[in-house]
């Protein structure tokens, strides 16, 4: 199990483990996921003022 945490600023990720499980995507709406197969845990974070205004 991987004790770290990959952060978004995407509603949905996907996973594969480089190819390790089959691809899954997770829905990062409620803030935070994390893998069925891998375990790896991600979490939604909102974007920086500075990329809000790059946008």
């Amino acid at each position: 199990m991987r004790n770290t945490i990959i952060k978004s600023t995407e509603e949905v990720v996907s996973c594969s483990d480089n190819g390790q499980h089959p691809l899954v995507y997770i829905n990062l709406k409620a803030g935070s996921g994390q893998c069925q197969y891998c375990g790896q845990k991600f979490s939604k974070t909102s974007k920086t003022s500075t990329e809000a205004l790059a946008a």
